[in-house]
């Protein structure tokens, strides 16, 4: 049996990832059509209590987890879960550079570019913190509610990878091979730790959901919080969820691909990490294709290779990761 403080716990994750992913695009469209920023800003402190809330949680679950027998591991005298581990370590990195962020505005004043280290460091602490989630409620996988956390979690890091890195090496947009990268190891995740293609097409249905509010509330709490405190909205913004629209608007249609992968496999009884492997690959491929419609795509043969081949990376690795998800717990979890 999984102690209920980690299933209540899964939940504060996903809760606070949300509120941090959510607060993240609200920041970026404050950025957009506003402008620049102080620290102390409503979308700093949204997503400052989402990554707060992931870390107070993971060092709760940890500090009560002392008597348990479940899959954990030793830090410091302490036993740890691994999930909350994982997350904790992100949320206490995402404070650190938060903290570096305040130093920042401190010496420089507001934000001009995005692209600034702290920033770039806050974001690398958030795909952690997304894994963290997904590793909780993994253990959970044996639930209807476990599976459907684990999809949105899975959907969540997907969407939090569209703003993981910027900038590109030799043609190749960066933000394409971790986007592949990502969205084809959570697909390979999803099918190896529930063996079922419809939670991998769940993943895409979590995804939408999110890209829908993601595409609405920043725009709207971005209008109705500079009314509120007399800032002026930008004379030439147009109130586009930027954010939303970096998102990887074609996961739905890799998480069918996904479902339809995992089905031909159990059916012509492929070897799941080949069939896994061609997955991220087709996912690479469709992507890198999708970004030939782009002004600045670069070099397009080499991106079409290199996200091609970084996908089936992902999708293979993904495979190999859910093998030891389905560690976390054990073969029953409690009803929720």
């Amino acid at each position: 049996m999984i102690p209920r403080r980690q299933v209540v716990g899964a939940w504060l994750l996903l809760v606070g990832f949300c509120s941090l992913w959510f607060g993240v695009g609200w920041d970026g469209q404050w950025h957009v059509d506003v402008g620049p920023d102080t620290f102390f800003t409503a979308p700093h402190l949204m997503f400052y209590f989402g990554t707060s809330l992931v870390g107070l949680t993971s060092l709760v679950v940890v500090l009560r987890s002392q008597q348990d027998t479940g899959p954990a591991v030793k830090v410091l005298g302490l036993r740890a879960p691994t999930p909350f581990l994982v997350a904790g370590l992100g949320a206490a990195g995402h404070l650190l550079y938060g903290a570096a962020d305040l130093w920042w505005h401190t010496i420089y004043g507001f934000d001009l570019l995005d692209s600034t280290p702290s920033h770039l460091s806050l974001q690398f602490a958030m795909q952690i913190q997304a894994i963290g989630a997904i590793m909780a409620f993994a253990a959970l996988r044996d639930t209807r509610s476990g599976r459907w956390g684990l999809a949105v979690a899975g959907a969540g890091g997907v969407a939090a990878s569209s703003i993981l890195v910027d900038g590109s090496v030799l043609g190749v947009k960066l933000s394409a091979l971790t986007g592949a990268a990502i969205a084809a190891w959570t697909l390979a995740v999803m099918a190896g730790v529930t063996r079922s293609a419809w939670w991998v097409a769940a993943v895409g249905l979590a995804f939408a959901a999110i890209h829908a509010v993601s595409f609405l509330f920043p725009p709207l709490a971005t209008q109705l919080y500079a009314d509120g405190i007399g800032q002026p909205i930008r004379d030439n913004a147009i109130g586009v969820p930027m954010v939303a629209l970096a998102m990887p608007l074609l996961f739905p249609l890799f998480a069918l691909l996904g479902a339809a992968a995992v089905r031909i496999a159990r059916r012509r009884e492929i070897s799941p990490p080949v069939a896994m492997a061609a997955l991220g690959a087709v996912v690479g491929l469709l992507a890198s294709v999708y970004l030939s419609f782009d002004d600045s795509a670069g070099n397009l043969l080499l991106t079409i290779v290199a996200v091609t081949a970084v996908g089936a990376l992902g999708g293979r690795f993904g495979w190999q990761c859910a093998a030891l998800l389905r560690r976390l717990s054990p073969r029953q979890a409690v009803a929720v």
